[in-house]
């Protein structure tokens, strides 16, 4: 399997082709931004805000241009998730899979909210990545609405990392995304267990 480095840089290179045409903007999200802002764990794909207005006014164009920037070894798939009701995950996906298996799976994911898009405005690259990060608090109001044991998790592993801006920032969009009792429940599971972790100290 390709590295993340390796992976970015495909990544990177395709984005520099899209931008000839189209106007976008790629964060990088999911279980790799957890990773960039200091939290240990694995992933096995790699998840990405894509973000262009062009995809607002004509989805099936800018495909185009997408597939024209996307090197030949990948096979590309556009889940219009938007459409479908009673999808957990209502988001149109741009999916690449390496058709021999050497990169791991490079997930697109077209925002839908202001606040998607208000933390694709505010994300800044971090060391080593060439591209920006979704800041911690936006990620985790991802997270809360994905809902899952992982997403869960790395809520749990980021609060601690967060600034007290950053903090109210968080229950601000939790409340905004109707998950603050979720985010509340998770951050009781912190304590508790923190509270458990100080007394084998």
């Amino acid at each position: 399997m390709k590295s993340i480095e390796v992976t970015l840089k495909i990544v990177d290179d395709i984005a520099d082709k899209i931008r000839k045409t189209s106007d976008i903007s790629i964060v990088l999200i999911g279980g790799y931004a957890v990773i960039a802002h200091g939290v240990a764990r694995t992933t096995s794909d790699v998840d990405f805000f894509l973000y262009s207005g062009q995809i607002q006014e004509n989805a099936k164009e800018f495909l185009k241009i997408f597939k024209q920037a996307v090197p030949g070894n990948f096979e590309i798939e556009w889940v219009e998730g938007s459409k479908m009701i009673d999808d957990p995950f209502p988001y149109d996906i741009i999916f690449l899979k390496d058709k021999s298996g050497e990169y791991p799976r490079i997930d697109f994911i077209i925002p839908r909210y202001k606040w998607e898009v208000e933390g694709i405005k505010m994300s800044e690259p971090l060391e080593d990545i060439p591209f920006p990060v979704l800041p911690k608090p936006y990620l985790i109001a991802m997270k809360l609405k994905a809902g899952g044991p992982k997403d869960n998790l790395d809520i749990i592993e980021l609060q601690p990392l967060l600034s007290q801006e950053e903090k109210k920032k968080t229950e601000h969009l939790a409340v905004l995304i109707k998950r603050d009792k979720n985010l509340a429940n998770l951050l009781k599971i912190e304590k508790s267990e923190g509270k458990v972790q100080g007394a084998d100290v």
